[in-house]
C-alpha cells in the first residue's frame, strides 16, 4: 500500500512537471480574494508567470491559491492589501526577476505584520522596495534571499516608512546589493542588526531620516563602498539626518568609498570614530555639516584627506572644535604631534605596539632611545615621519637594519647609532 501511494505521488508530480510551463507573459493583477483562489483553475499548470504580477484589493486576506509559483519574470507589486497579514502562499517562490515591491508612496499594507511565505526567494532581479507598511516590525520571511541585482530601498523621506519596524532581521543571509542601498524615514528602527551579512554594495549607502536610530551596528561584514556613503542627507529644499545616532560604530570595517563621504545633519553624534579606516584616497568629496554635537573629527582618514584632499570640502556648523576645515586641520596637527617628554624603547613588543598604544602619532616631538636586547626589527614605528629631539639607537644586539624608519625625513637633534 505504502509503495502504492509513492508511485502515486511520483505520477501526480511527473504529471505536473510535464504540463508546467511558463505562462502570463502580459502579466496579472489580482484584485480580489475570489481571482486568488481561482487561479489554479484558470490557469492550470502555471508556475512561472513571465510578466508583472500585481497584487492589490481591499478584500485580500492570504495568498494560498498562489502556491504552486515557482518564479516571476517580471516585477511583484504588493500594495494597498487592507487584510493582509502575511505573504504566506508564496513558499514556493524562488526567483523574481524584475522588483519586488511591497508598499509604495501612500499605498502601503497596513495589516501586513510578516514577510512569511518569501522564505524560499533567493534572488531579485531588480529592487526590493518595502515602504509604507505600518506595523511591519521586522523582515523575518527573506532569510534566503542573498544577493538583489538593483537598489534596497527600505522607507522613504517623506515620513511614511515603515513606522512600526525595529530591525532588519530576515535579511541575515544578504551578501550583496548591486546599486544602492536607501535606510531613511524608519521611525522606530534602533539599529542594523540584519545587514550583518552584507559585503558588497554596487553603488551608494545612504542612511536618514531615523529619528530612532542610535547606531550602525550590522553593517560590520562591509568593506568597501563602490560609490558614496552619506550619513544624512542636505540638498536644496531638504535636510535630514539621524537625530538620534550616537555613534558611526558599525562601519569600522570599511577601508575604501568610491566617491563621496557626507555626514549631515546627525544632532546625537559627538565624534566620526568608526570611518577612522577608510583609505583617504578613495574619498571624492567630503561634506561635515550641520551636526550640532560633532566636536571631534580628527581621525586619521579625516586628516589624511584634509592632507591632501581629491575634491571639495565642506565643514561648517557643527560644535567647536568641527565647525571649520581650519578647526579640523589644526586638531590633526596636534593629533599627530605627540610625546613631547619622549619615549624609550627597550623590548621589541613595545616597538611592536606602538601605533596601538600611540595612535595617530607620526610626530614625536622629544627624544627617542631604541635600546633592548631583543629588538630584531623596528617595523612598528614605519609611521614616524619625524622626530623633534635626539635620537639614539645603542645595545641593540638582534638588530639587523634601520627598516621601519624609513619615512622618518627630519630629526631635531642628534642622531646617534
Amino acid at each position: 500500500m505504502k509503495n502504492l501511494s509513492l508511485l502515486i505521488s511520483f505520477l501526480l508530480f511527473s504529471h505536473l512537471a510535464l504540463f508546467s510551463k511558463p505562462c502570463l507573459p502580459e502579466g496579472i493583477t489580482f484584485t480580489t480574494q475570489e481571482q486568488i483562489d481561482s487561479f489554479q483553475i484558470n490557469y492550470p499548470y502555471c508556475t512561472e508567470i513571465e510578466g508583472d504580477v500585481e497584487i492589490n484589493g481591499d478584500d485580500i486576506t492570504n495568498l494560498n491559491g498562489l502556491n504552486v509559483l515557482a518564479s516571476i519574470g517580471g516585477d511583484l507589486i504588493i500594495i494597498d492589501n487592507q487584510a493582509l497579514y502575511n505573504l504566506t502562499g508564496l513558499e514556493n517562490l524562488t526567483s523574481v526577476e524584475g522588483n519586488l515591491r511591497i508598499g509604495e508612496f501612500n499605498n502601503g499594507n497596513p495589516s501586513l505584520i510578516s514577510l512569511t511565505g518569501l522564505d524560499n526567494l533567493t534572488s531579485i532581479g531588480g529592487d526590493l522596495i518595502i515602504i509604507g507598511n505600518q506595523v511591519l516590525y521586522n523582515l523575518t520571511g527573506l532569510e534566503n534571499l542573498s544577493s538583489i541585482a538593483g537598489n534596497l530601498w527600505i522607507g522613504d523621506w517623506i515620513s511614511v516608512g515603515n513606522s512600526s519596524l525595529i530591525s532588519l532581521v530576515g535579511l541575515d543571509n544578504l551578501i550583496s546589493v548591486g546599486r544602492d542601498v536607501n535606510i531613511f524615514g524608519n521611525n522606530a528602527l534602533l539599529n542594523l542588526s540584519g545587514l550583518d551579512s552584507l559585503a558588497f554594495i554596487g553603488r551608494d549607502l545612504v542612511i536618514y531620516a531615523n529619528s530612532t536610530l542610535t547606531s550602525l551596528t550590522g553593517l560590520e561584514n562591509l568593506t568597501s563602498i563602490t560609490r558614496s556613503l552619506s550619513i544624512g542627507v542636505y540638498g536644496p529644499g531638504y535636510i535630514a539626518g539621524n537625530p538620534s545616532l550616537i555613534s558611526l560604530t558599525g562601519l569600522d570595517n570599511i577601508t575604501s568609498v568610491g566617491g563621496n563621504l557626507s555626514i549631515v545633519d546627525n544632532d546625537s553624534l559627538i565624534n566620526l570614530t568608526g570611518l577612522n579606516n577608510i583609505d583617504a584616497e578613495s574619498i571624492d568629496n567630503l561634506s561635515i555639516i550641520l551636526n550640532n554635537s560633532l566636536s571631534t573629527c580628527e581621525i586619521q582618514s579625516i586628516c589624511d584627506y584634509l592632507a591632501s584632499p581629491n575634491g571639495t570640502i565642506n565643514i561648517f556648523q557643527n560644535a567647536p572644535g568641527c565647525n571649520s576645515q581650519a578647526e579640523v586641520e589644526e586638531a590633526c596637527e596636534a593629533l599627530s604631534s605627540c610625546l613631547p617628554e619622549g619615549i624609550v624603547f627597550t623590548t621589541q613588543t613595545q616597538i611592536d605596539s606602538f601605533q596601538i598604544n600611540y595612535p595617530y602619532c607620526t610626530e614625536i616631538d622629544g627624544d627617542v632611545e631604541i635600546n633592548g636586547d631583543d629588538i630584531s626589527n623596528l617595523n612598528g614605528l614605519n609611521v614616524l615621519t619625524s622626530i623633534g629631539g635626539h635620537i639614539h639607537i645603542n645595545h641593540n644586539d638582534t638588530l639587523a637594519s634601520l627598516t621601519g624608519l624609513d619615512n622618518v625625513t627630519s630629526i631635531g637633534g642628534n642622531f646617534v647609532i
